[in-house]
């Protein structure tokens, strides 16, 4: 629709700006093509469509974890102990998959490491560019 309206006695008529040409972009999890979102007569704003990964939230929060993944989660945490097995903390303690596979809950695959540890030991593996992180070193 082009807007016609008066400015100082005169007739103005605002041409709309032709769209930017979209980048062609599928969804990270199921693969199905992203398409500009509209919201009523506006269009999603094209630096928020470029930086949009997932078609929608089911995709965005299923890429992680499969389903049952809460299940072997909840198992692992029976095994943690009191203390990080690599600083000794006690606070927001967590558990590490040593083969980071979360259906192996046998206890010679588990290692309690506070969040900080776990973060700290993932981080570098991935720096290191290894695919499984192993079992953290005990720092005290």
């Amino acid at each position: 629709p082009i807007s016609v309206y008066w400015l100082m006695g005169q007739e103005v008529v605002e041409v709309p700006q032709a769209r930017k040409p979209e980048p062609e972009k599928y969804c990270e999890f199921c693969g199905v093509r992203l398409e500009r979102k509209t919201f009523g007569d506006r269009l999603e704003d094209l630096s928020v469509f470029q930086r949009r990964k997932y078609c929608s939230l089911t995709c965005a929060n299923s890429r992680k974890h499969p389903k049952h993944w809460t299940t072997y989660h909840l198992r692992a945490q029976k095994h943690r102990k009191e203390n990080c097995e690599a600083c000794g903390g006690k606070t927001s303690l967590q558990v590490h998959h040593i083969d980071q596979v979360p259906e192996n809950n046998d206890p010679e695959n588990l290692e309690t490491l506070c969040k900080y540890c776990h973060d700290f030991w993932h981080a570098t593996q991935k720096r290191l560019g290894r695919n499984t992180a192993g079992r953290m070193p005990s720092l005290f």
